[in-house]
């Protein structure tokens, strides 16, 4: 699945596939699906931990832009500043467009034998 998210007046390419929990893993060292558990975690105990928010979503866009970007991740990180986060319609459709590709992968994922269960 494919979608096209605008951020800071650029448009981003972000794919879900069976690779972004792959290249999640090689990129980060922790499990995509532990990290948003704790994203929701966090943020639904202890709204101030807006460092953690920031971290987990950038490095969920990283990975979903992945396939159309070949750089690192701290190079990534340095194509935004600070008025990204000020921009709330834009970071909610973010949050959307994560959510349903996510959401889609991991649907997809359950049907099989090898789906981590939650």
């Amino acid at each position: 699945m494919e979608r096209t998210v605008k951020l800071n007046g650029k448009e981003f390419r972000l794919a879900s596939s069976l690779f972004t929990i792959i290249s999640y893993r090689n990129v980060f060292g922790t499990e995509l699906f532990d990290d948003v558990e704790k994203l929701d975690k966090a943020i639904s105990e202890n709204r101030n931990d807006v460092g953690k928010f920031i971290d987990v979503l950038f490095r969920l866009v990283y990975v979903l832009h992945k396939p159309f970007f070949n750089e690192s991740y701290d190079r990534f990180l340095q194509l935004f500043d600070f008025s990204v986060l000020s921009n709330v319609e834009e970071l909610t459709n973010l949050a959307n467009t994560i959510g349903e590709l996510l959401g889609e992968m991991k649907k997809n994922s359950e049907g099989t034998d090898l789906a981590p269960k939650p």
